[in-house]
């Protein structure tokens, strides 16, 4: 499987973290919880439609919101391969911390 990036795997955590209050917004507020990292929507959205046209998630439409004038919130959700994306991730960084302590960096 293809190696995903940082922030792909920084967003895909925020949606697995949120279950099914993963929009736009919350997506955001639970990255920049998570890391610090303030993506602009511009960057968010084009790293979510990135996402679902590789298949690592799926976008779904709730119900029309009045205070949004009637439109509909998009929510985000894991794919199976987006699932394996991480699981993958996890697999891959593990393999390259193993034998490395927290003491390994006061030796340089």
């Amino acid at each position: 499987m293809e190696e995903i990036s940082r922030a792909e795997e920084m967003v895909l955590l925020a949606i697995w973290r949120l279950k099914e209050k993963a929009y736009g917004v919350s997506i955001r507020k639970q990255v920049r919880k998570d890391t610090g990292k303030d993506y602009t929507y511009g960057t968010l959205y084009g790293l979510l439609r990135q996402m679902t046209y590789k298949g690592y998630i799926e976008k779904s439409l709730g119900d029309p919101i009045p205070k949004k004038g009637g439109r509909s919130r998009a929510y985000f959700s894991l794919t199976p391969l987006g699932v394996q994306a991480l699981k993958d991730t996890v697999k891959l960084h593990r393999s390259l911390w193993k034998d490395i302590n927290e003491f390994s960096f006061d030796e340089s």
